[in-house]
């Protein structure tokens, strides 16, 4: 038996009516270990100069840069060899979902859903889109992977989100009984939020970063686009989660609040 893990990152738009990306990379945890994280650090992190971390929003900042010591062909480079890692590794399987926040808010402005361990109400399109994900993601492994024992959810950390959706996976188990999916319940392992140093959140937010750019293609930079392109070839699952869908995973939410 073997556990999984998926590394995952979420891109929305300007405000929450805009469109919601939800989008990761899973693979064994022996074959990120002994396999990706090796080629990562050798390739797109050792330089010289050496990177602590890539991550799309500050390899395109200047500032950032600076403080690196990359000019921006070192930069551009490293992007690519980031994009070759991904495309090289076939035991990695994306996955992405897409919704509406529109449809999302729709669905929650009449019921608040109340975090578990903490008071008061909240709601934040990140729980809806990581059950969306999470749901896709356990049933990929749950088929495609027989000797999968559990699937753990590592998130890049980022303040009271990530904590809020830490607290709302522990309620993924009850959530896929009210789907009528209690085969995904025994498949969901543990959720760790880590930071921008653990590579496989680094290449979630590579595939991430140009998935959410790619809906609006016009507005992409010839080399992203190809870079996106390039990703796009993998054998992988992208959602759009319609309004029925949005509907009934709400639902399952409200019911685990009962």
């Amino acid at each position: 038996m073997a556990v999984f893990v998926s590394a995952s990152d979420e891109s929305a738009g300007k405000n929450r009516q805009d469109q919601f990306i939800f989008a990761g990379l899973i693979a064994s945890e022996r074959d990120w270990a002994e396999i990706f994280s090796p080629a990562w650090q050798r390739l797109v992190l050792d330089g010289p100069p050496s990177i602590p971390y890539l991550h799309m929003t500050e390899m395109r900042r200047k500032s950032w840069r600076e403080e690196q010591g990359l000019l921006v062909e070192e930069a551009e480079r490293r992007i690519d060899e980031a994009i070759a890692v991904i495309e090289a590794a076939k035991f990695l399987f994306p996955i992405g979902v897409k919704v509406s926040g529109a449809d999302m808010c729709e669905q929650f402005m009449p019921f608040r859903i109340k975090s578990p361990k903490r008071k008061g109400v909240v709601f934040e399109p990140d729980f809806l889109a990581f059950l969306g994900y999470a749901m896709m993601a356990l049933d990929f492994v749950s088929k495609e992977n027989k000797d999968c024992e559990k699937l753990d959810f590592w998130v890049e950390q980022n303040g009271k989100i990530t904590d809020y959706i830490k607290d709302f996976h522990a309620d993924l188990n009850r959530a896929f009984t009210e789907l009528g999916r209690p085969d995904l319940a025994k498949l969901v392992g543990e959720l760790l939020p880590v930071g921008k140093e653990r590579m496989p959140v680094q290449a979630a937010d590579v595939l991430c970063w140009h998935t959410a750019r790619a809906q609006n293609p016009g507005k992409m930079d010839q080399p992203s686009y190809r870079r996106y392109e390039r990703l796009s070839r993998k054998n992988g699952w992208l959602e759009t989660l319609n309004r029925d869908t949005v509907q009934q995973l709400a639902d399952s939410l409200r019911a685990c609040e009962g």
